[in-house]
């Protein structure tokens, strides 16, 4: 029996391809390291060449000025001063060996003949493709000028490198003597040009450059002719590269320091592209490519050949695996075989059970919470496209208090509560007019019903939620608010009408209350709170608050002493907008530290103009609990006291209990700064707070502000009537004066000054009035009687 052991043996055989690539991969390493050394060879024996020719070039040159310096027609004319003999004379030696330069200098350094070639561009050679430059000998503008390097006449070194007109020499210097008495120098040189780039260039068969590099910049000074197109800018770039010791990909190419002289460096730089160089190289390349190529074509045969007896099962696998991965899980593939390939088919057979499982499983996930395993959002859906023709009602549930059950007892707890109140809940749904009951997240819950009373859910849901839940001792009474909404009275779009649901709920946070159907109204709020989040951020900088204020009525005296600041929003397109609007916003949104900042200095700056009027008036600021956390908020306060001079006893400083209550030790340890510093600390909204007699005892305040709600009743309701006037006793007994607020009519007004209430507030007496209508109002007040 041949096994599909044996077959995969056979094709071990491809083992051969494997060795094939290492020999190949050797032949090609072997190839590249004769391609560097053809390369590093090709630039060392440039180089070489170079620099023996040149030098011998200038040994050349170097002997001819010094046999031309002993010649007795140079002297002879050198001591007649004859200029048009001397440059005779001079051209007659140039032209022996053809140099492009000739000099005369006397002893006094000055250059009394001069002789260059120049070349002219006379016409264009078409079978050449170049123009043709034609040359003569001419003076130079040297001529009669002193030599600009005197240290070359006495140096040992009589070569140098010369420029004139930005042309560059390889120059040599003779001194030129009679009886031994120096009577001037001989210079001789030859252009460092394209011809002696060409020259260099049909030897080494590199292209050649002589580049000057002067304080970093590199000038083109020759270059051979290219049969590689580039620029100059191309060809200094290339230069510079080479300079670094780097050498762009496609090219080969080297460099040497011919001269330095004056802060200069003249270079010869040589180079080709790398294409050239390895041209030979490569064919042999191609031929080994192609040796390569057949034996990898013979090897693949094999190859198929012994692939070929296993494709068939192979491919049986492969089309079950298509089916597979299209959720088809229930067909199976059937392997006589009782080899490797029937093996590989029993798994197939096992995977696909285990990935029916699988998808089961994600499926359920997908449509259920994890924590409740009760259907999710996705599973609301779908479930609300199919009710689309029938009346329901959407109970959209919240847990109340769930927050502080996970800041006291853990997010463990917190979880634990979660699946006890969808436990609760499942047992309501069971009820016949329950349809559905999904998690949505966190403590958040909807339900589905028939269309039924309001009153009749709420008794439904509060019944199945009576039960206490007990854990270590702790008892917990579930509470949830409820936002309805009903379709399709409210709605046809059943995703719209989930919105209308949660903007409910939203409701029943902000009002206290426990249910709250939509309204219409209530979408107007939520978009209109929403505008407000975003207005409220320029309403400071566009200048878009006032200040009104209030008046206190001191009860003994009948005089308004105090008054409080109350800020106001004047919107751009929504007009007046009252505080409780945006105040509460502002403390959510983290801009209430700015506002109250904002009241603060406006309060202190009209304090100063009622001061300039002689009227003694005590302003109160509201702060809250955000500006007590704030780290610079004492500092702040008294910053501004002294810049607008402004005593500390004419400031109240208005702080509420709950406030207080958030953190007691760093509010105490605040308020205590500020009464230490001469401000009257108040407690506002006394008595709808959670503060303990215990804890206002420690805080360290003057007066008490009993909240209006015990005080718009005080003429019919007996029980407001015990509480205001045992506060009022309770303050006294602790050293405290007492303000009451919202005063609506005489009799609270009356009633509060028979119990000895210092100071009232209210709309009887005034209402809140901008700066400029309370001032006359506070120069010329009403007369107050205790009669009234």
């Amino acid at each position: 029996m041949k096994s599909l052991k044996n077959k995969i043996f056979l094709l071990f055989v491809s083992i051969l391809l494997m060795v094939q690539g290492i020999a190949f991969w050797s032949l090609y390493c072997a190839n590249k390291s004769q391609e560097d050394a053809e390369i590093k060879n090709r630039l060392t024996t440039g180089i070489t060449i170079f620099t023996e020719l040149f030098e011998r070039r200038l040994a050349y040159l170097s002997a001819f000025t010094d046999i031309a310096a002993t010649d007795h027609g140079v002297k002879k004319v050198f001591d007649n001063e004859d200029i048009r003999h001397l440059l005779l004379s001079l051209n007659n030696h140039r032209q022996r060996i053809n140099t492009d330069l000739a000099m005369a200098i006397s002893v006094d350094g000055v250059i009394t003949g001069q002789l260059q070639r120049h070349f002219i561009k006379s016409e264009f050679s078409y079978e050449s493709s170049e123009i043709i430059k034609n040359n003569t000998i001419k003076s130079g503008n040297e001529l009669g000028s002193l030599f600009r390097y005197p240290d070359w006449l006495t140096s040992r070194q009589h070569s140098k490198i010369y420029i004139i007109d930005n042309v560059l020499y390889q120059i040599s210097i003779s001194p030129i003597k009679s009886s031994s008495k120096n009577i001037g120098w001989l210079v001789f040189g030859f252009e460092i040009n394209q011809a002696l780039a060409n020259e260099f260039k049909s030897i080494t068969h590199l292209q050649t450059d002589f580049i000057l590099k002067e304080n970093g910049t590199f000038t083109l000074q020759a270059s051979s002719k290219q049969n590689i197109k580039m620029s100059n800018t191309e060809k200094l770039a290339l230069a510079k590269s080479v300079n670094q010791n780097i050498t762009p990909e496609q090219y080969i190419a080297t460099h040497t320091i011919i001269s330095q002289f004056n802060q200069r460096e003249l270079g010869v730089y040589m180079y080709s592209l790398r294409e050239n160089i390895v041209s030979l190289l490569e064919e042999q390349w191609l031929q080994l490519l192609l040796l390569a190529a057949l034996t990898f074509f013979a090897s693949l045969s094999g190859a198929y050949l012994v692939a070929a007896s296993i494709s068939k099962p192979i491919n049986r696998l492969v089309a079950h695996a298509k089916v597979i991965a299209a959720g088809h899980f229930e067909q199976k593939i059937k392997f006589t075989e009782k080899n490797e390939i029937g093996q590989l088919a029993n798994e197939f057979n096992h995977m696909q059970l285990a990935l029916a499982q699988r998808e089961e499983a994600i499926i359920r996930l997908a449509n259920h919470d994890l924590l409740t395993d009760l259907p999710n959002r996705h599973r609301l859906n779908e479930v609300l496209s199919a009710l689309k023709d029938d009346h329901f009602m959407m109970v959209h549930l919240n847990l109340s208090r769930l927050k502080d059950v996970n800041a006291t007892l853990g997010y463990d707890v917190g979880d634990l509560v979660i699946q006890t109140l969808a436990i609760r809940l499942q047992t309501i749904s069971e009820h016949q007019h329950v349809q559905f009951l999904v998690h949505l997240g966190a403590d958040e819950f909807i339900l589905i019903l028939d269309s039924m009373e309001i009153n009749e859910v709420s008794a439904q849901v509060n019944k199945g939620l009576e039960d206490v839940f007990c854990f270590q001792g702790i008892s917990l009474q579930l509470q949830v608010r409820m936002g309805i909404a009903l379709y399709p009275e409210h709605t046809s779009d059943v995703t719209r009408l989930v919105q209308m649901a949660d903007t409910a709920l939203h409701h029943t946070r902000n009002n206290g209350s426990l249910i709250q159907v939509y309204q219409p109204n209530l979408d107007i709020n939520s978009v209109e709170r929403l505008n407000l989040i975003n207005d409220l951020r320029q309403a400071i900088p566009c200048n878009q608050f006032e200040l009104h204020f209030q008046p206190k009525l001191c009860l003994y005296s009948l005089k308004v002493t105090h008054v409080e600041a109350l800020v106001r929003w004047t919107h751009p397109t929504l007009g007046m907008i009252p505080p409780d609007n945006f105040i509460p916003i502002a403390e959510k949104t983290g801009q209430i530290e700015g506002l109250t900042r904002w009241v603060f200095v406006a309060a202190l700056m009209q304090c100063a103009e009622w001061n300039k009027l002689g009227l003694g008036i005590n302003i109160s600021v509201n702060i809250s609990a955000e500006n007590l956390k704030e780290s610079d908020f004492y500092e702040f306060v008294c910053k501004m006291m002294r810049i607008q001079n402004i005593k500390p006893q004419q400031i109240t400083l208005e702080v509420t209990e709950s406030s207080v209550v958030e953190d007691p030790k760093s509010a105490i340890k605040l308020l205590g700064k500020f009464k230490d510093y001469g401000f009257r600390i108040s407690i506002d909204d006394y008595g709808t707070g959670y503060s303990s007699l215990a804890q206002l005892k420690q805080l360290p305040v003057h007066e008490l502000k009993i909240d209006k709600s015990f005080i718009q009743r005080l003429e019919h309701d007996i029980d407001d009537q015990i509480i205001v006037r045992s506060t009022i006793d309770l303050a006294h007994n602790m050293g405290l004066k007492v303000v009451a607020e919202g005063i609506e009519d005489e009799f609270s007004l009356l009633w509060l000054a028979q119990y000895n209430c210092e100071l009232a507030q209210g709309y009887f007496i005034s209402r809140p009035k901008p700066a400029s209508e309370l001032t006359p109002w506070l120069l010329n007040p009403p007369k107050f009687t205790h009669s009234l």
